[in-house]
């Protein structure tokens, strides 16, 4: 997936990669004054700019904070089966669910749908 698809904004990959390069830039507090001026220059040269700059920071930001709470989230383990396989006790016929008769789907579609015609009759009463 794209930052395309989900923003529902075209943007190029020169305009997309010029932003990553400016959030990079910023988040190392590399630029000194006249890269910040430069850096204000391009983020008003053109919409596209701004839109690829709103986007990319975001997703920067929240891929941080995930980060950052990395320790809170629980890991997931592998879980060992025995290598063994057990052969279940049969069951008796008794406790096998007997399958419902056909009449009983007819009565619960016709018991849903008078459930959600409820509604539309109750405004004509």
């Amino acid at each position: 997936m794209n930052i395309e698809e989900w923003s529902g904004y075209e943007l190029s990959e020169l305009v997309l990669e010029e932003a990553a390069n400016w959030i990079a830039s910023l988040d190392s507090k590399t630029l000194d004054e006249n890269g910040q001026i430069a850096f204000y220059d391009w983020l008003q040269a053109h919409p596209s700019h701004q839109h690829a700059y709103l986007e990319l920071s975001e997703l920067w930001a929240k891929s941080s904070c995930i980060k950052s709470m990395e320790h809170m989230v629980e890991k997931s383990q592998v879980v060992s089966f025995p290598d063994k396989k057990i052969k279940a006790a049969p069951q008796p016929e008794s406790l096998h669910p007997s399958s419902s008769p056909a009449w009983a789907y007819s009565l619960a579609i016709g018991l849903i749908f008078v459930g959600l015609s409820m509604p539309i009759i109750q405004q004509f009463v």
